[in-house]
Parts: structure tokens; sequence; C-alpha cells
């Protein structure tokens, strides 16, 4: 049997290309996936009752993470040379996507916002993989421009140019949310790559004023600035979502009030099991979950920036700067996400990374964890060569 395991973990005295994946990165991905499972199966359980069957939701999410490790495994044998060469296809394609779901008759109107694809009644987001694109593009277009970000016209222009198109896309589903989050990803890629300081103030305070004009001019985003600034003005309309959700972590207190025993996720708190699931986390599991499951999201960032610096320590820009993307793109959300949760940030209809309800989302950032493990293995393949 040792005989066996050595040969299967090493070929010609190298690991095999399945051992060579980061096991840590693999490890923690697949912990949080498990725990958002447990918390989504918890927060829809009321739901899933009142349709009449107990495991609806449950059986549904189980088909996202499938299908979502298919992506990740298919991913990762993809050599990071073979996804730059698909990176302008994957932005075209990324761009016709969020064209589409504006087209009458394609796009899927939910809640007065038309972000979706309806295909044999599975509803996909195509901004999630769009977003992904955008960052992989991103990172070819910068490895290519590496030490060379000094103009804003002829270096830094073409990307942002880019980008409007993108934004502009989202911004007519409308997801501000969505636009907000790729703006800031590749306002990091660019700082991460070295593009000016000067040049950095100067997007980031017209990132600030575009910010402020969107909202001024969508009603609806200032009635969620105005109950963000005191929910409890108006606790049963404006400031429902918030409250309910400060309520929810206040029950959980130090150590949570029991798997499965949360009350808000009975009808109280809308959308327990996607945008508001880290409240429900909260009040079940306590200040000690959330700990927790914080430590959990800054493990896995800290370990893609140390896969980024393998990259950079191995001389592969590209991989280098994707993986920078990767988790800025995961650690924003993330925050975004919990920061929503506990009060800290406007309401905004932006998931749980690997936890919350919502197969898109799952399957896109289980893409992007795949991209990064693909990273780790070209690299310590090529350390061992």
């Amino acid at each position: 049997m040792s005989i066996a395991l050595q040969q299967q973990t090493t070929v010609q005295g190298r690991e095999s290309p399945r051992m060579s994946m980061d096991p840590v990165l693999l490890t923690v991905y697949l912990t949080l996936v498990a725990c958002g499972l447990v918390a989504f199966y918890s927060a829809t359980i009321a739901n899933a009752y009142d349709a009449g069957d107990p495991f609806v939701f449950l059986r549904k999410q189980i088909v996202h993470i499938l299908l979502a490790l298919a992506a990740l495994m298919t991913t990762a044998q993809f050599s990071p040379n073979t996804i730059r060469r698909f990176a302008p296809f994957l932005l075209l394609a990324g761009a016709i996507m969020l064209a589409l779901v504006l087209v009458p008759g394609i796009g899927t109107e939910i809640n007065f916002s038309q972000r979706w694809i309806s295909i044999g009644g599975w509803n996909v987001q195509p901004s999630e993989f769009a977003e992904l694109a955008f960052v992989v593009f991103a990172a070819h277009y910068l490895a290519h421009r590496r030490g060379k970000l000094n103009s804003l016209l002829h270096d830094v222009g073409p990307l942002m140019l880019l980008f409007l198109v993108f934004a502009v896309l989202l911004l007519l589903e409308p997801d501000f949310g969505s636009a907000f989050v790729l703006a800031a990803v590749v306002g990091t890629m660019l700082f991460l790559s070295g593009m000016r300081k000067t040049h950095i103030l100067l997007f980031l305070a017209l990132g600030i004023l575009s910010v402020v004009l969107l909202i001024m001019l969508e009603p609806y985003r200032l009635v969620r600035w105005m109950s963000f600034r005191d929910p409890f003005a108006d606790p049963f309309n404006t400031g429902f979502q918030l409250v309910q959700a400060l309520i929810a972590f206040g029950r959980g207190e130090l150590l949570g009030v029991g798997l499965g025993e949360s009350v808000q996720k009975l009808f109280y708190l809308p959308y327990a099991g996607s945008d508001f699931l880290f409240a429900i986390v909260g009040e079940e599991t306590g200040f000690f979950g959330v700990v927790v499951l914080i430590a959990l999201y800054g493990i896995l960032i800290w370990r893609i920036f140390c896969v980024s610096w393998l990259a950079g320590g191995a001389g592969d820009t590209f991989s280098m700067i994707l993986a920078q993307g990767i988790a800025a793109m995961i650690g924003i959300a993330t925050f975004i996400n919990m920061g929503v949760n506990m009060g800290a940030l406007p309401t905004k209809g932006l998931t749980l990374p690997f936890m919350s309800g919502g197969g898109t989302s799952l399957i896109a950032n289980s893409i992007a964890i795949g991209l990064v493990l693909s990273i780790s293995r070209s690299v310590r393949q090529e350390k061992q060569q």
C-alpha cells in the first residue's frame, strides 16, 4: 500500500498534478462550501416547508455545489498560459452575456431588475461570469504593460474604456452592486500593478463622485442610503431588512441560539438564504461563529495572495496579477456582504461567496478558485523542473 501511495503522489520524483494543488486553499474552500450548505439549509427550511417539501431548496443547492466542484476541477487543469490566450475571448463573451440580459424575451426580470437569463427553469446571472472574465482580461492587459502605467490616455485609458462599457451594461440592469465591486477590483489591480499614486487618487475621487451621483439620481438608492443611516426610523418599511438582521445578530450573543434554532429565518428576515445568510449564521452560532467565519475568509484571501507572491517570484506576471484580482474580487464581495448584514454598509444585493444560495455566484467563484489552483500547480511544477 505504501508503494502504491508513493507512486500515486510521486511521478519520477515529482508531485503529481493532483497533489500539487494548494492543499490549504482547497481545504478552506471546501470548508466554506460545507458550512454554507448547512447554513443555507437552516436558513431556508421554513420556506421549504411552506412550499410543501422540506428538501426542495437543499437539493437544488447540492446540485449547484456539484456543478461548482466540477467547474473548479476542470478550470484547475488549464495552464495559466492557456487561460491568458483566451482572455480577449472571455472578455467578449462577458460583454455579450451582459448585453443579452437586456434583450426583451431573453432577460428575466425579478424584483424590478433584469439581471438573469432563464435556462431550463434555472436562472443564470451573467454578471457573475462577466466580472470574472473582466478580471482575467485586466490581468492579461496589465501584465503586458507591467511597469508602463505612466500615461492615463495610452496606458490606462483602453482598460478604463472597456470597464465603462461593462459598468454601463451592469447599471442598465440595474446592478449597482456588481458595478461597484468591479470598479473596486479594477482599482485594486491597477494599484498593485504600479499605477501612479496621483492617478489612483484621481480615479478614487471620480469613483466617489460617480457613486454619489448614482445614489442621488435613483430614488430607490437614496431611500436605501437614508434607511442605512437610521433603519429604526422606519423599521417596518425601508429599514425592515436591516432591523431584522441586527435583531438576528443581537439574539446570537456570544455562542448563538443553536443550529436550526433561528427565529429570524421564520419569515422575518427577507432573503435569509442568500443576501442575509450571514445574519442567520450570527444568530445561530453567535459572535464565536462569526469570528470563525471571518477567519476562514481571511485565510482564503491570504492564501490566494501567497499564490500570487509565488507566481511573481517565478516571473509569471500574468498569474501574479490574476491571483491578486481574484483575491480582491472575493475579498471585496465578502466585505460588502458582511458589512451590509451588520449595518456597516448600505443594503446591497450581493451574496456571501461560497455560502449563500444562488448557483451562478457559487460556480463563478469556484471557477476563480480553480484558476488560483491552476496557478499554484503551475508554479510548483516549474520549481521542481
